[in-house]
């Protein structure tokens, strides 16, 4: 379809937090969570273990069946059922206290309903590493409505994950979408431009630049939020 659409990053763009900072603190909770059950730090190590395991899935199943499989492989636990309920209440429940002292950029919201005004639909384009309720709470975080965009790339529903490029095709197919009326909006040099190579335009947003390599951009554009803003006309 031709319609104009929006492929928006969240971490560092659309939630203003430092990555590092957010995964230390979310690795502790979940330590704390489940420490009646498994070691601390071969649980971490583990969970790592099965999060690499989705960046590195090659579509045959989604990503929360690759977690699932090779995480419980690892722990050497057979008690599935129990473990992921217990995983979803996490979510529900204690997830949220990682959002009490992240400050929302109200310029975030501003974009979200200017892009929208302007015609365009949207992707909630994150990494496709976690369940759809931790990606709600995370937009909520922002102060972003999650009904506003018509696709959220949760681990349930993608085979792959960024930076492979399959990611930014598999979104394609899920919306019959034409790369050339794409754009991508992110912070990560290596996961979010990716998608040039697929013909879809690309926004670097510099705020909380992400650069593994050093390597030099290849995008359409790059700015802050609000120089974002600005190119979309859409600032007040």
């Amino acid at each position: 379809m031709k319609r104009k659409t929006a492929l928006l990053d969240l971490d560092g763009t659309l939630l203003p937090i430092d990555i590092d900072e957010f995964t230390g603190n979310y690795f502790t909770l979940l330590r704390e969570e489940f420490a009646d059950t498994f070691a601390g730090d071969k649980f971490i190590g583990n969970l790592m273990l099965a999060t690499k395991s989705m960046i590195e899935n090659d579509g045959a199943k989604s990503n929360k069946e690759v977690f699932v499989e090779h995480f419980f492989a690892l722990m050497e636990s057979d008690n599935r059922e129990e473990i992921m309920r217990r995983f979803d209440l996490f979510y529900l429940e204690k997830f949220p206290r990682l959002g009490a002292d992240i400050k929302e950029n109200p310029l975030s919201r501003r974009l979200v309903k200017g892009l929208k005004e302007k015609g365009y639909q949207l992707v909630l384009a994150t990494n496709s590493l976690f369940p759809i309720q931790a990606l709600k709470e995370r937009l909520r975080w922002a102060n972003v409505d999650p009904d506003d965009f018509v696709l959220i790339t949760d681990y349930e529903t993608m085979h792959y994950s960024k930076p492979n490029i399959n990611y930014y095709r598999e979104i394609l197919q899920l919306l019959d979408l034409q790369p050339e009326y794409c754009l991508m909006i992110g912070n990560d040099v290596q996961e979010d431009l990716v998608a040039v190579r697929l013909g879809i335009k690309t926004f670097l947003v510099t705020d909380y630049l992400i650069n593994r390599t050093g390597e030099e951009p290849q995008c359409h554009w790059q700015g802050s939020l609000e120089e974002l803003l600005k190119y979309f006309q859409i600032l007040e």
